[in-house]
Parts: structure tokens; sequence; C-alpha cells
């Protein structure tokens, strides 16, 4: 479980050194449900989350507008997550971000998951959110 922590503070460091470097491209933070309810952030192509539950962090390699005429885009990434009674793994989140109002979206993603520690198991997720871009 210590091992665990460490990995859990390791990540938050280098998301905080990413987000420096990164300041420039814009920062949301807000809401959702992932690893159940918590806070959600996104800092140019790295999206993470910090819940009841653990932590996901993803980065997201490839987005795309559906059309011109309205502000859906969809999104692929990759990235890990870590529960805080000790289960690990590797996500793929596949998701929407909708810009309904100024600095203002929300994103939908179904998230197959490989749980990686002794019980290791494929999963399905989904995740949820709101988020205010600064």
């Amino acid at each position: 479980m210590k091992s665990f922590k460490t990995a859990a503070l390791s990540s938050i460091c280098a998301l905080m050194l990413i987000a420096t470097v990164h300041a420039g491209e814009g920062i949301k933070l807000g809401f959702g449900f992932d690893r159940d309810f918590g806070i959600t952030g996104t800092i140019g192509k790295i999206n993470g989350f910090f819940g009841n539950q653990g932590f996901a962090i993803d980065y997201i390699f490839m987005k795309k507008k559906l059309d011109e005429t309205n502000p859906l885009y969809w999104y692929v990434g990759g990235g890990g997550y870590g529960d805080w009674d000790g289960d690990f793994g590797a996500r793929l989140p596949v998701g929407g971000e909708f810009y309904f109002a100024k600095n203002l979206d929300a994103y939908a993603q179904i998230i197959p998951r490989l749980r990686l520690n002794n019980n290791s198991d494929f999963g399905l997720d989904f995740g949820i959110g709101v988020r205010y871009q600064f």
C-alpha cells in the first residue's frame, strides 16, 4: 500500500509539472464521475481525475471536431488509473466533448480498462462531467 501511495503522489507531482509546461494551452477544472465522484481537470492533452475511489490520468492522442456546424468533439486517449484500495491498471477512454456555453464544456466517455494487479481482469467504466476553462 505504501508503494501505491508513492505512485499516486508521484503522478500528482508529474501532472503539476506538466501543468506548468502547458499552462499557455488553457486549463479546465470541474466536477465529474469517473473513479466515483470527484474533481476533473485538463491541461493541454492531459486529462486528470481525482475522486473518492481513486485517480486517473489520460493522454488524449486524437481529438476531432464532429462537423463544422456544432461544437461537438470526439476523442480517444490512453492512460492509467489507481484506486485507493490498491487496484491499478491501464485504460483507453473514448468520448465526446460538447461546448455548451462560453468556457464551459460537458464530456462523456466510455472507458475500457485492464486491471493489472493480482486480480487481473478486463472491464468497462464510464465517465461524465462538466469543466470550466480558465
